[in-house]
């Protein structure tokens, strides 16, 4: 194989891509196993979140489904089964009956310190690996693809996580 000066893609992980999209999935795997005995999938924490981080544990579903990069058909999937499992419900929005509120249910709200606890104790072990500066490195640039990317995932935040992300 010539190299043409832009060095040899041998396998995934030699572009960014690649590395990536294998970081992510062992991460999710390692959160996963550790959410299992909480009763919540990966899918369903990252859900999660969005509503423990929004100002009074409310979004609209269109805004929510945005926030998590998903596809309509999977953001109302994956709906249903936290609904299924207690953890949200879905109401008409009081100003336009036609959009659907998503609400925390006390259920989905007892489990936001044990799934932090979770999510918190993996960033620290990564933060130990990489060390802080540059893991706070990494979060701006992602943030920055991420909002080059897909500019109304990073809209459909809450304020907050947004001036998180961006500062």
């Amino acid at each position: 194989m010539a190299d043409n000066g832009e060095g040899a893609f041998l396998g995934s992980e030699n572009h960014l891509s690649g590395l990536l999209t294998l970081t992510s999935r062992l991460i999710q795997d390692r959160l996963s196993v550790a959410l299992r005995p909480l009763g919540v999938t990966y899918a369903q924490a990252a859900a999660l979140v969005r509503l423990w981080r929004s100002p009074d544990g409310r979004m609209l579903q269109n805004d929510f489904v945005t926030s998590l990069a998903l596809a309509r058909p999977s953001g109302t999937l994956l709906l249903a089964d936290l609904e299924r499992a207690g953890l949200v419900a879905r109401s008409p929005d009081p100003t336009d009956g036609r959009r659907q509120v998503i609400t925390l249910t006390p259920r989905g709200r007892d489990l936001e310190a044990s799934v932090f606890a979770v999510i918190s104790g993996l960033q620290r072990e990564i933060e130990e690996i990489a060390g802080g500066e540059d893991l706070a490195t990494t979060m701006r640039v992602l943030t920055r693809v991420l909002s080059w990317l897909e500019p109304a995932v990073l809209a459909a935040l809450p304020a907050r996580d947004r001036d998180v992300y961006t500062r």
